[in-house]
């Protein structure tokens, strides 16, 4: 900067001994004069402009940045990646090509990168070829594309963030070390905590860093100044897909020659400082493995635990993607840990209401579990247990009722009846066996059991207990033993409502089988108040289209239509049949029912009709 206004003063005649002497007299001299434009491409920082802009309306400043940090010299503008529709238009403008197919998927490939698409546009009208020939050699050779300048001399991709890389690798190397975990994730939101979930994967530096929340700020802070993070709020932070893609294809290059001269650097230099610089791909792969399973240890009865489990999916395939593709083999304790990642996350986002994502995610962990698990591992019978769950919950009641004899077996053979874990899969098989009348007798003694545990092992005021008061409760309710059922029903809300609150999604399972059992009764205005409760609230806590809130549809609809109010019942029975569709499918049991609620009340209101008519 110093040696262009040095220049400039030359051109404009200024006399001057050095340099420096002649940038100040430009300064001085347009602080004087109006109508002119200064840039400053590039700037590093606020403190390496200080002196060096005219105090002055008269003339216009303009800097350029990729720190944002800005906002106290100059109005700041952040200059976006550009929308998906856009990106496209761009791409086909630049290059000539009408193909919106192949515009919108290299559009996504780059993620709206300004440089990177302007980089492709170039290439390919130098090149003369089209887009779709653009994206069949960027799936082939990336790493190549991103470092090609174009005959312009256009700096590259590669070459820009190359800059930045080295910068911030000086300037903070654990700002530089968790960009490195951070580049074998999905380009999508990451929570921000989760460096600090498990600082010992960590290299040195970075776990020191993230040792408190200051330090964690101060690194992600670092990162922004210098562009290399999307996206920073207090909950997440984000990685733009091509800066993770330029970052991993430089350590993989960096392992490959590190592996071929490894004893010749040994013996000619000495080690570098940040010993993490030397990591593989796969170690650090490794690293942001065990961090998303830190990650994922939050309550599976939490709803907090639900989201944040939606959040970490597509790092968790991303990182397994890698894993999986490394030619180095993974230990047998990385598989399990991939296993039990994706059994967690499956039956997280089961209780979050994604039935399909779940079931796939469960089987696959279970699948993953059994190649490397004896049969009676405990973290095998885990994985058998979310599957089971899963498998319940979309009325596979066979399978389900399989896989939870199957984990009864083992736990009774190696703990006995009284263990926890025996009472608890006793608790999951019976849930089960409820829904088949021909079961209910044994499900009724199978429950019973299981109370009488709970109550002598954990007392009354414990959540477990109340799970298997209200499962005893719906099975009497089916046995017809309703005196029996709303006694339970009626303690199990009291009490769970103190223990969790009225909101909690557990207390709101209790106080819809409190609902049913007065509906059993007879007793339909309290069924209905209850029901309508129930619904409003699992809306507000759990959304509409959750599997939950769909259920409590059908079951006001149906108190609605017993009272009478057929076209009530209908319209709700309708949004249902709507919702349950498009949510979990029309094979799922909930679907059913709504079905058949449509069926009975076009029924009534044709008798209705019938007999208005023949009076």
């Amino acid at each position: 900067m110093i040696s262009s206004l040095a220049e400039l003063g030359g051109q404009l005649n200024l006399p001057s001994t050095t340099a420096e002497s002649t940038a100040k007299k430009v300064v001085e001299l347009l602080s004087e004069r109006e109508g002119w434009l200064l840039i400053f491409d590039d700037a590093k920082t606020g403190e390496d402009l200080l002196d060096l802009i005219p105090v002055t309306s008269g003339g216009q400043v303009l800097i350029t940045s990729r720190n944002p940090q800005f906002d106290r010299r100059a109005e700041t503008l952040l200059l976006q990646t550009f929308p998906q529709e856009e990106a496209a238009r761009f791409l086909r403008n630049r290059v000539g090509d009408t193909d919106q197919g192949s515009s919108a998927e290299l559009a996504t490939r780059l993620g709206g990168l300004p440089l990177a698409l302007e980089q492709a546009g170039a290439y390919c009208r130098d090149s003369g070829i089209g887009l779709r020939d653009y994206l069949q050699r960027y799936d082939s050779s990336r790493a190549r594309l991103l470092r090609q300048g174009s005959v312009h001399n256009r700096v590259s991709v590669e070459a820009t963030l190359e800059l930045s890389f080295d910068w911030i690798g000086r300037r903070d190397p654990a700002a530089m070390q968790l960009l490195r975990v951070l580049a074998f994730m999905a380009p999508a939101e990451i929570p921000r905590d989760l460096p600090t979930m498990n600082p010992s994967v960590l290299p040195r530096a970075l776990a020191h860093a993230c040792a408190d929340v200051v330090g964690l700020d101060e690194i992600i802070a670092a990162l922004l100044q210098a562009s290399l993070l999307t996206s920073a709020t207090a909950e997440h932070i984000r990685v733009h897909q091509l800066i993770s893609d330029v970052l991993r294809d430089r350590i993989t290059a960096d392992g490959d020659r590190r592996f071929r001269w490894s004893r010749t650097l040994r013996t000619v230099f000495p080690p570098r400082r940040d010993p993490s610089s030397s990591w593989s791909a796969s170690r650090w792969a490794k690293a942001a493995l065990a961090l998303l399973w830190a990650g994922v240890q939050v309550n599976e009865r939490d709803p907090d635990g639900w989201s944040r489990a939606a959040t970490l999916l597509p790092h968790a395939d991303k990182v397994w993607t890698h894993l999986a593709n490394e030619e180095v083999a993974l230990l047998k304790e990385e598989r399990i840990l991939a296993a039990q990642l994706f059994g967690e996350l499956g039956i997280r986002l089961f209780r979050g209401g994604d039935y399909a994502v779940a079931e796939e995610l469960c089987r696959r962990a279970r699948r993953l579990g059994q190649e490397v698990l004896s049969d009676t591992d405990p973290r095998l019978l885990r994985l058998t247990s979310c599957l089971a769950q899963v498998t319940n919950g979309l009325g596979n009641l066979s399978e389900a009722k399989d896989l939870y004899e199957q984990i009864l077996s083992v736990h009774r053979r190696n703990h006995g009846e009284d263990h926890p874990d025996t009472i608890q899969t006793m608790n999951d098989l019976g849930g089960v066996l409820m829904e088949q009348d021909e079961c209910l007798p044994h499900a009724r003694h199978m429950c019973e059991q299981v109370v009488s545990t709970r109550l002598r092992t954990l007392g009354e005021h414990n959540v477990h207990t109340l799970m298997a008061m209200n499962n005893l409760g719906k099975v009497c309710r089916r046995l017809h033993d309703l005196s029996t059922a709303h006694t339970l029903a009626t303690e199990v809300v009291r009490v769970g409502s103190e223990l969790l609150g009225e909101e909690h999604p557990d207390n709101l399972v209790w106080m819809n089988n409190l609902a049913e059992v007065s509906r059993a009764r007879g007793d339909l205005e309290e069924a209905h108040a209850l029901h309508q409760k129930v619904l409003a609230l699992r809306r507000k806590v759990l959304g509409e289209t959750h599997p939950a809130s769909i259920v409590s549809m059908n079951n006001l609809a149906r108190v609605m239509r017993l009272l009478g109010d057929t076209n009530s019942a209908l319209q709700l029975y309708e949004e249902s049949l709507r919702l349950a569709r498009q949510a979990i499918g029309e094979d799922h049991p909930t679907f059913t029912a709504a079905e058949n609620g449509v069926r009975e009340c076009l029924a009534d209101r044709h008798r209705l009709d019938d007999g208005n008519g023949s009076s």
